[in-house]
């Protein structure tokens, strides 16, 4: 009343696994690799990985930073222009303008203020209608706008402030 055993199944792991052995040996003899590379690729190592001779460079999507800047440089010069009041500066593109005169255009209409700088005339009964227009140069001293030739300027500004008189 027991359960009926067939001799030919095995019955323990062990005889299973030893089976399997026996028909991997019968079947290396043919062509038919089955074997699976698991590893990852990764290395714990702090030497950079080396890669394959064939690995193509990546692909340089955009330019180096230097040049980037450079070429952009080359067509404009924007600069953040303050005035006081207002918490959020403006950029504005000095290349754009040809002298102080077109610069000063711009601001005046940019911020709808009337802007004093060195050559301009002013009524002097109404100082408190009109702005200053002053600079930063490269050496952090603010200077006024229009003291210096225009291709000057150019080359030392670094932002700009409007103040109240």
């Amino acid at each position: 009343m027991g359960r009926a055993t067939s001799s030919s199944s095995p019955s323990s792991s062990f005889e299973s696994s030893t089976n399997y052995h026996h028909f991997a040996a019968s079947s290396a003899s043919s062509h038919m690799d089955f074997t699976t590379d698991l590893r990852l690729g990764l290395s714990i190592s702090a030497s950079p990985r080396e890669q394959p001779p064939d690995w193509p460079p990546p692909v340089k999507l955009r330019p180096a930073y230097g040049e980037e800047e450079h070429e952009c440089n080359s067509a404009t010069f924007f600069v953040k222009v303050y005035m006081e009041g207002i918490p959020i500066g403006r950029k504005l593109d000095l290349l754009a303008h040809d002298n102080y005169y077109e610069l000063i255009r711009t601001l005046q209409h940019m911020f709808n203020t009337n802007i004093i700088w060195a050559e301009a005339e002013v009524d002097g009964d109404h100082y408190e209608k009109y702005h200053v227009l002053t600079y930063e140069d490269k050496e952090g001293d603010w200077m006024m706008v229009g003291d210096v030739p225009w291709e000057m300027f150019l080359s030392a500004v670094r932002r700009l402030k409007i103040s109240k008189c």
